[in-house]
């Protein structure tokens, strides 16, 4: 972990707009996976741990009630993208005052934006379970599951906002760290409340809420303590920061929230196919991220490298960014597929997974998950259309993709080739949509030697 800079070192600084491109957007993307992965990696021993109880259904519910999780991690995801999209440009202009106080707004926002959505989404769980055809014992387990976790949606939101913050000013690392106390938290009192207490599905939320308070408070530790990035609220200037932010955050989380959307519709999908096939997902769903969470994490890899470049203008290196990024995308999405189709015995055998699912499980990680390359496409597009103030073009491309490239397909899917052709049905509208999206970001890029009117 880094020192704490000195007080003459308090300044946000833009440690992006020199030095080289490349190795900028792999430090960002390697840190931001491992924090990711740490996620990622949290949620799959989780399942692990509650797979040791030997019970379908709860396993089954742990799917249906990560499927509605999904929906508001990608509320914070959208935010933190409003975040970095604001913050960054400032930092990049030496505008260190503005940076701050936007941080700041950014935080008490992000607060009131969960608050906000937990408020809304509570009392609505059951509708959504029987919406997405969960019954029986899995639905008891996925409805109690998420009465104890949703309302701590505002810390997941912050904790996501502070690590965007701090990958905004140039902390890399400190911005990896976030998500690792939280999930190493998370972690240690887990089988405490599973197996030791007793509460299994309920212990596993407990042990949740406890890592969301760590995530949290070590984010808002390292963005104010550590980079002073804090300032006291003006009620007439979170006014207009409100407006700003609205401006790029609403289309951000528009976005963001249509994957989860698509999600939703397939997990009801593969539950008309029975408990067999949604313990499968829920396997396959825990083990993807795993592997491509350096791909997950190129989004927020670029977003501060194209912010602060853009604020300084220097428009060759937007260029260099973008295609470094889409470069890197190729490579990352190879290791990842090859890692995921290599450890695909042991991870059957690790979750106790029986022959249908694990015949399902192999399906998926062999055919769908190598199409993952065409999802990083979008998500590098995703952040350039952001960062260009197209916020635009990115909800339009990613809401084709959950609607028009995702039902028709699964439900042919589902017809003809069962729960598998749901699975492949389920991403392979990404690959249109990854090249159109590339295209188009190209398109919109700022010439090299001239500005592109951001501001």
């Amino acid at each position: 972990m880094s020192a704490p800079p000195t007080a003459a070192a308090n300044r946000p600084t833009a440690r992006f707009v020199t030095g080289s491109i490349p190795k900028h957007i792999l430090v960002l993307t390697g840190t931001g996976a491992i924090g990711l992965m740490a996620v990622f990696v949290g949620e799959m021993i989780s399942a692990l741990y509650l797979g040791l109880l030997r019970d379908r259904d709860m396993l089954a519910g742990l799917g249906y009630a990560a499927a509605i999780l999904f929906f508001h991690v990608s509320v914070g995801i959208g935010f933190s993208i409003a975040a970095t999209t604001l913050v960054a440009p400032a930092v990049g202009a030496g505008e260190g005052a503005r940076a701050k106080r936007l941080a700041t707004h950014a935080i008490l926002m992000a607060g009131l934006l969960g608050a906000a959505v937990a408020a809304v989404l509570w009392p609505a769980l059951p509708w959504i379970l029987d919406a997405m055809g969960a019954s029986g014992r899995a639905r008891t387990f996925a409805l109690s599951y998420l009465r104890i976790v949703v309302p701590t949606l505002p810390l997941m939101v912050i904790g996501m906002t502070s690590m965007a913050l701090l990958r905004s000013v140039g902390d890399a690392e400190r911005s990896m760290n976030v998500p690792l106390m939280g999930s190493a938290t998370q972690l240690a009192v887990e089988p405490f409340f599973i197996f030791m207490a007793k509460l299994g599905m309920d212990g596993a939320a407990i042990a949740y809420v406890i890592g969301r308070f760590a995530f949290a408070a070590f984010g808002l530790y390292g963005l104010f303590l550590v980079h002073r990035m804090g300032v006291r609220p003006e009620r007439r200037a979170f006014g207009v920061d409100l407006s700003a932010f609205a401006r790029v955050a609403v289309p951000a989380i528009t976005t963001n929230i249509a994957t989860p959307f698509a999600n939703l519709f397939t997990t009801a999908a593969i539950g008309a196919f029975g408990e067999t096939a949604v313990a499968a997902w829920t396997i396959a769903g825990r083990a993807t991220p795993v592997a491509f969470g350096v791909v997950f994490s190129l989004t927020g890899a670029i977003g501060p490298v194209l912010g602060q470049n853009l604020g300084a203008q220097n428009y060759a290196r937007v260029h260099e960014a973008f295609w470094s990024a889409i470069r890197l995308n190729a490579i990352l999405c190879a290791i990842a597929a090859a890692a995921l189709m290599a450890a695909t015995p042991a991870l059957t055998d690790l979750f106790g997974a029986d022959a249908d699912v694990a015949r399902l499980i192999r399906f998926y990680t062999y055919v769908c998950a190598p199409l993952m390359f065409f999802v990083g496409l979008l998500f590098v597009s995703n952040a350039v259309f952001n960062a260009l103030g197209r916020a635009h073009i990115a909800t339009a491309l990613n809401w084709g993709r959950a609607t028009l490239g995702t039902i028709p397909l699964v439900w042919l899917g589902g017809h003809y080739g069962g729960a598998a052709g749901v699975f492949l049905g389920s991403i392979a509208g990404s690959v249109l949509v990854g090249l159109l999206a590339v295209w188009l970001a190209w398109r919109i890029l700022p010439a090299r030697d001239r500005p592109a009117g951001v501001t």
